[in-house]
Parts: C-alpha cells; structure tokens; sequence
C-alpha cells in the first residue's frame, strides 16, 4: 500500500552533524510566552524598584508595580479565571487572590513580586525541561531536510515530506539514512549509535533492515522505504519520550491533591489571621507565602530531568509511573533468550531419526518457520540460508505462542516444538530420549521436527550468554535488589547453565506465557515489587502484569516494545541497574523536595503571623524558596551512576 505521510520529526531540522548554537537550539523556549511576560515583568519591576528607592518617586514607582503586575500576572490570572470555570482550585487561584489582595492594600511591590517570581520559577521550569528535551532534538535533527530518490533508476533531490512508502532512496557514504526501510541493493557500513548507543559501525547488506537516523559511514545502499515520520523507530522514541513527560506518576496526582486541598486550607488560615490580629497586610501576607508553587514543581521536574537522562542512554521511558514503580523495584525477573542471552540462537548440530538427511530436515524445518518472528525459528531459517537449501513459504502457518508452529507445504505437514505439545498432538518421542537428554545435557535447546505425523529429526541450538549480563546482575544487587528470577520456556537445563553460570536467585524452566504470569504474581504476592525484562511476543502478558515491563528495545519485537514502560534500545543490560539508581534518586529528589517546601510553608506562615515578614519580604522567601526545589530537581539531568561518578 501507497501512503503519503509527512515527517513531523523532521520539522525545523538541520544538516546533520553541524553545532547548533544556544539561541538556536532553545529558540521556542526564549520566544515562549512564559519567558517574554518573565521579562517584561522583569524589566517594569527593576524600573519601579529605580523609581521608588532611588528616585523616591512614588507615584510613577506605583504605576510601574502595577504594570509589572498585569504583564507578568496576566499568564496567572487566565489560567486561574479557567480554574474556576472548571471549579479546580489551582495554585493559580491563591497566586492571583495574592496578588489582587496586595493591589488593594496599596503593597504594589509584593503584587508585582509575586508575579515575576511565580513566573521567574515557572521559567526556569520550563528551562529544565528544554534541557531534558534537548537529547529529543538531537534526535530529531538526524533526519535530512532532503533525500534522493530513484525514479527509474535516476536520482532526483526531493523534500523528505515527499517521500513515500515503496519509494526507493539512495544513500550515498556520509550521509544518513532518512526512514526506517529495508535494503534492496548495495552493501555498507552503518553507524548505529542514535538508536542503539553502540559507536561500531554495522555491515549491512541486501536484505538488512535500516534504522532512520543511522549514519552511512562506507559504501552506498539502495533502501526501500517502509516507516516514515513518527512511525519510524527513531520517531517512536521522540514520541514515547514527549507522552512520558505530558503524563503524570502516581506521586505527582498526590502532589497536586495536596495542592488543591492546601488552597482552601490557607484561605481559611489567612481569614482566622485577620479575626485574630485584625491587620489585613498579615492576612494578604499569609496568602502570598503559602502559595504551593515549589509543592507543585517538585514532580513534574524531577520525572522530566530523569526522563531526558534516560534518552540519553538510548532508555525510553513511557511515563513517570514508570520512573516511580521502577524507584521501587525490589525483585527483577529476566526472559532467558534475548535478554540474559545474545538472542542470537545458532544451530549447531541436525539429528536425523529417520531415513531423510540432515539437509532435508533443515528444509522442512525452515519452510515451517519461515515467517517466524521467534529467535528460534529465525535461526533455522538464518541456517538453512547459509547453508543455501531451498525451502518453501508455507501455504499455511499456525503459531502457537509456547508451544511451537504447525505449517503445511506441497502436501506435507509439519510440527516443530516442545515435546509436551507434540506429545498432546498425538506425536510420541520416547524412542529418541535419550538422544535428546544427551543434547541438552551439553546445554543445546532441542526442537523435534515432525513431517507427516513422523518425528524425523531434532534441531539442537545454541545460544551465548551476553557478555555484560554477569557484571549488570552484580550491579542490580548493588543498587537494592533483593532477588532475581530466571523464568524461560527453554528445557530445564539449558535455563539451569544459565541461572547458574549468572548467579540468578530462582529460575523456572519449561514455563509458558499464561504460567509466566502466575510465577509473576506469587512473586508479587511475596510483597516484592517486580520488573521483569523480556523481548519477545510471549513477553507481552507478563511485561503488561509486572509493576514495571523493561523491553528489549531494537531487538525485540514490537508488541514487546509497545506493551512495556520502559525500552532498552540498545539492548546493553547494564542500563537497567543505572536506571533503578536514577528512579530511585529521582523519588528521593521529589520526597525531599516535597518536604522541603512543605517546611518553608509552616515557616512562613508562623513568621507571617508573628508579624515579622510582610507582603515583600514574604513574597521574596516564598518564591526563592521555590528555586532550591528547581535546582535540586534538575541535577538529575546530569545524574551519573555511582561508579562513573
């Protein structure tokens, strides 16, 4: 199918790999309307505070207050005014009454006060999460502006909005591939760190799927498109990343509950003030100072920096519940092929019981799984192309997830699976035990391959364990996991090598999508939080039932991907450690900050009550108050783990 779409991600991009200087990169957040009121308030303010202490001109001082007032004010009042309409009481609401409260006393300076520090702290806000996001446009300007398409076998330059799905494009060396496609011609070397992480380039040849974004370091390809835009790889992690910080973590609806409960509380507290002092100013003080600015900011900052920090490292988090459940994450669960392994199954030996050769069972077994999306049947097919045996497309395929596929071709039927499916299938493989016993005792997965009702051979495969697995389980225990659990559909001792040769607490073999869920929940039951980290389409429930799923990003598949919080894109297992330190820093960060404003809060309603700090004086307390919060939160965009401090 022909579709036309455009490449949103695309959009005010730059030639690749050209510097991108600090106007230029921050220019929505300079020209935004938070900034420019900030500003403007700013400059009326500084030009009041001239006229009245330096000039000693009080009237001119007075207009210029109440200007800075209804400019940087202006923002607050709109957004309060849709509050109301909406019966929700936001911290706009109280910042407004204050504000108001102060014009009517005649305390001009602490209206206008009010207002450029509410949005002085707003801006910096804004200024983190541009920071955070700045990883995300760097993304987005790998894209090239324009391509070359072949029409006809010649090049033409058009824009990349023009370029549509089955369109063919022409990659030359040093530049970047535009969509994610496949190869139809030519061979290269392609840089893959943007999506993967990984510098070493990656020889690619016809056949080979291509990621936008990636860099042509060698050679020239021909790639037909198939995703463009949003819909590429590099597209859906800009797009995951952008609704993962517009959503809100469990803990942050807490936060702004409190918010909402403390607005009609501090109207209650500033009215039993004047009963009991009857000085207004004092009253209009404590609305000014309990404003619950920091309170509100404490959050969404936090999970925005940990979010930003996590793209960084080729993490995408989906949202801030994700950052908070994995904070809390006590017990981790691991699939076994393609997430403790390689996923990279090879086969290394063809058993034949019968009197077809080895090659024939390859044959059948590869026309069986050759729409596979399995690692396993990936391997067949991979061997028996290597091998160049002839092998069919099925003229029917059942996958049943767990248990193995049942295709037909040309007349046959085949069956390729776990013992205990075929055996319910009617197939018996007690004759060849012992040979199968012997194969996976040398720690090989064996698959029984059965044609016409007739268990002709087995297919034993290998898998690697993947070299940075040892020291990323050692890495999980250092950072506060108490138990970690193996749980894979592979013979019992191929799961046990593995469980072993990695120091796994618990592992469960032989074990099946629905059964995954059930060691899931009694784990969960146990009073353990529990991750669990899987790749594969059989993944999915499990990585749904779990407090938090952690795909293996490119190399899983997209269901997996979808299904999970959190993705691993380069699929390197020592960013699962350093993302459970940074969740749990951000929550320390968001607990901390919490009770900081909270304490800043009591302070200052007891100093306003006591009489000692004003409308100014508390507005400025008040407001600076607010930036610790900013700052603490936005370290964690440049959060390190431990051992690379």
């Amino acid at each position: 199918m022909i579709q036309e779409v455009s490449n949103p991600i695309a959009c005010d991009c730059h030639p690749q790999d050209v510097k991108i200087s600090f106007l230029e990169r921050y220019r929505g957040f300079i020209l935004s309307t938070n900034t420019l009121a900030t500003v403007g308030n700013g400059v009326l303010l500084m030009a009041g505070l001239i006229a009245d202490w330096i000039l000693r001109s009080p009237v001119p001082a007075a207009g210029l207050y109440i200007a800075a007032t209804l400019v940087g004010g202006g923002p607050i009042f709109l957004l309060a005014a849709r509050g109301i309409m909406k019966r929700d009481l936001t911290a706009g609401v109280m910042v407004s009454v204050a504000m108001i409260a102060a014009l009517l006393i005649g305390e001009y300076s602490a209206a206008a006060i009010v207002a450029f520090m509410m949005m002085f702290g707003e801006m910096l806000e804004n200024f983190t999460m541009a920071r955070a996001n700045d990883a995300l446009k760097n993304l987005a300007r790998l894209i090239p502006n324009f391509v070359t398409l072949l029409r006809d076998g010649q090049p033409t330059a058009i824009s990349i909005e023009q370029v549509r799905v089955g369109d063919t494009l022409l990659v030359r060396n040093g530049e970047r591939v535009p969509v994610d496609g496949v190869i139809v011609r030519g061979q290269a070397a392609l840089n893959e760190s943007a999506i993967t992480g990984e510098a070493v380039p990656v020889d690619k040849k016809s056949g080979d799927p291509v990621f936008a974004g990636t860099l042509n370091t060698a050679g020239t390809l021909e790639i037909q498109a198939q995703k463009l835009g949003r819909d590429t790889t590099l597209g859906t992690i800009v797009k995951l990343v952008e609704e993962a910080q517009k959503s809100q973590a469990p803990v942050q609806r807490l936060a702004n509950k409190y918010a909402q409960y403390l607005v009609p509380i501090t109207f209650s507290i500033a009215v039993l003030v004047y009963l009991l002092t009857g000085e207004i100013v004092r009253a209009v003080t404590v609305l000014v100072v309990v404003c619950p600015c920091a309170l509100v900011l404490a959050t969404p900052t936090a999970l925005v920096a940990a979010i930003g920090n996590a793209a960084r490292k080729n993490a995408i988090v989906k949202n801030g519940g994700s950052i908070e459940s994995l904070g809390q994450v006590d017990c981790v669960a691991f699939d076994k092929t393609g997430t403790l392994t390689l996923g990279k199954p090879r086969v290394t030996e063809v058993v034949a019981l019968d009197s077809i050769t080895p090659d024939q069972i390859l044959a059948f077994a590869a026309t069986a799984e050759n729409c596979s999306e399995h690692p396993l049947g990936r391997a067949i097919v991979e061997h028996a192309t290597e091998r160049r045996l002839a092998f069919a497309i099925p003229e029917q395929t059942d996958a049943l997830t767990g248990f193995g596929v049942r295709a037909a071709s040309n007349g046959h039927e085949i069956l390729i699976g776990n013992r205990e499916w075929l055996a319910t299938s009617g197939i018996a493989s007690a004759n060849h035990t012992a040979r199968i016993t012997e194969l996976e005792a040398r720690g090989h997965t064996v698959i029984p391959v059965v044609v016409n009702r007739e268990m002709v051979g087995l297919l034993a495969l290998s898998d690697q364990v993947r070299p940075e697995a040892q020291a990323a389980l050692r890495a999980l225990k250092a950072v506060g996991v108490k138990k970690t659990v193996l749980i894979s559909g592979d013979n019992v001792t191929a799961v046990k090598n593995v469980a072993t040769q990695l120091g796994v607490d618990e592992f469960h073999a032989q074990v099946l999508p629905d059964q995954k869920l059930e060691i899931i929940k009694k784990l969960q039951q146990q009073g353990l939080r529990v991750a669990y980290v899987g790749d594969g389409v059989n993944d999915a429930p499990a990585l749904a039932i779990a407090d938090v799923g952690v795909a293996m990003g490119v190399a899983g598949t997209d269901v997996a991907i979808e299904t999970a919080g959190i993705a691993l894109m380069n699929d390197d297992m020592r960013n699962l450690p350093y993302l459970i330190e940074l969740a749990r820093e951000s929550l320390r960060t968001i607990r901390g900050s919490v009770a900081f404003s909270l304490s800043m809060n009591v302070l200052s309603v007891i100093l306003s009550f006591l009489g000692i700090i004003g409308p100014v004086l508390g507005a400025m307390m008040h407001e600076f108050s607010a930036l610790p919060v900013l700052a603490y939160s936005a370290r964690l965009v440049a959060f390190k783990s431990r051992d690379a401090r």
